[in-house]
C-alpha cells in the first residue's frame, strides 16, 4: 500500500544504521532511483559479544550524532537500526493463530535462551515458506533485550532521529544482497542458493529458494582463538557437511571480520559449484563491484560497507524479508515514508495516514456494496413479481389446456349440437334471413339485402305494383314482428330493359312503370302511420292521382345512418 501511494510521490529518506563488531557503526543513505549509495560514513563503537550489548552507550550516542552531522541528515529523519544477531530461530504455529498468540509463543521460546532468563525479550517475526509444515505456518523470528531496544529509542530521539525499526543483521544482509543485484538471477529462476556469513565469533549458513528463506544454521566458532590457517580449516571442516546437505546452485561467502578473507576461504573449500565472495573488512579493495557510489562518497571509507548497512538503508524493496521488532510499536511506526500531492497539497504518508486511507476505502466499498445489494434486491423483487405473474398466467393456460384436453377426450363431437348452438345464438339474424324468402309476391324482385349486427337490416327491390310492395312488407312484419322494420323509401323508376333482369319482362317503357322500394329498421323522421296511410290509399284506390315519370310518391326519409343499399350484405350467412 505504501509503495502504491508513493509511486507518484517523493519518498522520505531512511538512514540505514548498522553496528558490526570490529567494524563499528555505519550510516548509509541509498537512492532507489539511481540505485546508488549517496552518503556513507562509519564511526568506531565498541560492542560486547559476551553480553550482546553496547560497551558504552555514551560512545554510541556520540558516534551516532557525529554521523548524522557529517552526512548532513535533517532532523526527524527516519532511521532503521541493524544490530548483531542475539537470537534467531524458526517456529511453526497453527494457521489460525492471532498476533497476541504469536507474541506469547515467541516469548515462551525465547526465554529458553540464557540471555532472556534475566532480561525481558522483544521479538519480531516474518512468515517464511514451510515445505514440511502440513498446514502449519512457519515463522523466522529474532529477539533482542527489551532494555537495549528502549535505550536505542531514547538515544535516537535525543539526536532528533526517528527510529522506525530494529532488526538482526541476518535478515538485513539477505536484503542487502538483493539491493546489490547479486542474487537477481537466482530469484528470477527460483533457484537454490546459499549464503555463508562469517562473523567475529561464528558463521551462519542460510539456505534459500529464490527469495524464500528455507533454513538457517548458526555455528559458534571462536575464530580469534585460531591461527589464520587453522581458522580457515575449522570453517571448512565444520561447514562441509552442512553444504553437502543442500542442493546449491550458487554459494555466496560474505566475511565481516578482518580474520577471514572470503576469497581465501573460497579456495580452501572443496566446492565444485559457483562461488561469489564479498569482503566487508580490511580485505575489501573495491566496494563498487556490488553497489554504485555517488561521487561525494569516499571509496576508501566505503570499501568495508556491510550488506547489512545497505539492507537497512533500503528496507522497503521487493525482497520483502524484514524482521522488525518495532513493527507493532506505535511510537516507532509513525515514521513518514514519503509525501504525495493531492489537489496541490503535500501530505505525509505515515502508517496513520495509510490506516485512514484504508479505512476510507473500506467505508466507501461497504457503501457501494450496500447500494449494490439493495439495488439487486429491488431488481430481484421486481423480476420476481413479473415472474410470478407470468408463471400464474402460464399455470392458468396449462389448466385451461388440460381442461379442454380432458373435455375433448370425454366428449364426442356432435355437429347437431354445434349447429343448434350457433343457430340459438343467432335467432334474430336467422329470422331476418328467413324473411327474405317469405311469400314474395309474383311481381316483386329483391335486389339488395344488408344486415349488420344481426338485427339491423335493409332490403331494396323493384315491384310492378304498390300493393305487391305493401303485401311483402306486411309479410315481413308477420315473420319478424320485433324487428320494427319500416318502408323507408318508395320511388317510381323508368324501366330499362338493359338493366339487370328487366330486359326479360314484358314491360312497355312508355306506358308501364316500376317502383323501387327500401325496407329497413333504421330510425326515420316520418312516422310509420304516415307511410302506411299512403300505401293503403294507393292500394284501395282512394286516391286517383297517378305519379308522373320519376316522381317520388313518398318523400325519402331522413335517417342516420343511411342503409348502404349498394353494398353487398356483410352477413349473407348465419354468424358462427
Amino acid at each position: 500500500m505504501l509503495e502504491k501511494l508513493l509511486t507518484s510521490g517523493k519518498q522520505k529518506q531512511i538512514v540505514g544504521v548498522s553496528l558490526t563488531p570490529g567494524l563499528g557503526l555505519e550510516a548509509v543513505l541509498y537512492d532507489k532511483k539511481s540505485q546508488s549509495v549517496v552518503k556513507y560514513s562509519r564511526k568506531k563503537v565498541d560492542y560486547n559479544l559476551s553480553t550482546r550489548d553496547f560497551q558504552d552507550y555514551t560512545q554510541f550516542k556520540t558516534a551516532l550524532a557525529e554521523l548524522m552531522d557529517e552526512m548532513e541528515v535533517a532532523p526527524k529523519t527516519m532511521a532503521f537500526m541493524v544490530m548483531p544477531n542475539v537470537y534467531f530461530d524458526f517456529i511453526e504455529l497453527p494457521p489460525e493463530i492471532t498476533t497476541p498468540e504469536i507474541k506469547t509463543a515467541l516469548l515462551s521460546k525465547a526465554e529458553e535462551f540464557y540471555l532472556f532468563k534475566r532480561e525481558e525479550p522483544v521479538s519480531g517475526w516474518s512468515e517464511v515458506i514451510n515445505p514440511d509444515g502440513l498446514g502449519q505456518k512457519k515463522y523466522a523470528y529474532t529477539s533482542f533485550q527489551k532494555s537495549i531496544v528502549d535505550q536505542l529509542k531514547d538515544i535516537f530521539s535525543e539526536v532528533q532521529m526517528q527510529l522506525v525499526g530494529v532488526e538482526t543483521s541476518y535478515s538485513a544482509t539477505l536484503r542487502g544482497l538483493f539491493v546489490s543485484g547479486l542474487i537477481n538471477d537466482m530469484i528470477e529462476q527460483q533457484a537454490s542458493w546459499t549464503l555463508m556469513q562469517i562473523n567475529t565469533n561464528s558463521y551462519t549458513i542460510f539456505q534459500m529458494d529464490g527469495k524464500n528463506l528455507i533454513e538457517c544454521t548458526e555455528v559458534p566458532l571462536a575464530i580469534k582463538s585460531f591461527s589464520n590457517e587453522e581458522a580457515y580449516q575449522a570453517i571448512v571442516s565444520s561447514s562441509s557437511q552442512l553444504l553437502n546437505n543442500y542442493i546449491i546452485q550458487r554459494l555466496y561467502i560474505v566475511s565481516q571480520t578482518d580474520d577471514i578473507n572470503a576469497k581465501v576461504l573460497k579456495d580452501t573449500l572443496d566446492f565444485d559449484r559457483e562461488v561469489v565472495t564479498i569482503d566487508s573488512n580490511k580485505f575489501s579493495k573495491n566496494i563498487e563491484r556490488f553497489v554504485d557510489l555517488d561521487d561525494s562518497v569516499d571509496p576508501d571509507r566505503a570499501r568495508s560497507m556491510t550488506l547489512g548497512a545497505l539492507g537497512a538503508a533500503d528496507v522497503r524493496n521487493d525482497f520483502g524479508f524484514v524482521i522488525n521488532v518495532l513493527a507493532d510499536d506505535p511510537s516507532a511506526s509513525m515514521g513518514i515514508y514519503g509525501t504525495i500531492n493531492i489537489l496541490g497539497s503535500d501530505y505525509d504518508v505515515t502508517n496513520e495516514f495509510v490506516t485512514r486511507v484504508c479505512l476510507l476505502i473500506t467505508v466507501i466499498s461497504m457503501i457501494i456494496f450496500a447500494l449494490l445489494f439493495v439495488g439487486n434486491k429491488f431488481v430481484d423483487m421486481s423480476l420476481k413479481k413479473v415472474l410470478d405473474k407470468t408463471t400464474a398466467k402460464v399455470e392458468e393456460l396449462d389448466r385451461q389446456i388440460e381442461l379442454e384436453s380432458q373435455n375433448e377426450l370425454k366428449q364426442e363431437v356432435d355437429m347437431n349440437l354445434i349447429i343448434d348452438d350457433i343457430a340459438g345464438s343467432n335467432v334474430t339474424a336467422n329470422r331476418y334471413y328467413d324473411s327474405i324468402a317469405t311469400d314474395i309476391p309474383k311481381n316483386v324482385w329483391l335486389i339488395r339485402y344488408y344486415n349488420t349486427q344481426g338485427n339491423k337490416l335493409a332490403i331494396s327491390g323493384i315491384a310492378q305494383t304498390i300493393p305487391d310492395i305493401y303485401h311483402y312488407y306486411e309479410n315481413l312484419r308477420i315473420v319478424a314482428p320485433e324487428s320494427n322494420i319500416k318502408l323507408t323509401e318508395l320511388k317510381v323508376v323508368t324501366p330499362n330493359p338493359d338493366d339487370l333482369f328487366i330486359g326479360d319482362l314484358a314491360i312497355n317503357k312508355d306506358t308501364d312503370r316500376l317502383y323501387s322500394f327500401e325496407i329497413s329498421n333504421t330510425d326515420i323522421d316520418f312516422t310509420q302511420k304516415q307511410i302506411i296511410k299512403k300505401l293503403k290509399e294507393a292500394v284501395e284506390g282512394e286516391t286517383q292521382q297517378t305519379p308522373t315519370y320519376e316522381e317520388d310518391i313518398i318523400i325519402k326519409s331522413n335517417r342516420a345512418p343511411s342503409a348502404p343499399l349498394e353494398q353487398p350484405s356483410e352477413q349473407m350467412a348465419p354468424a358462427q
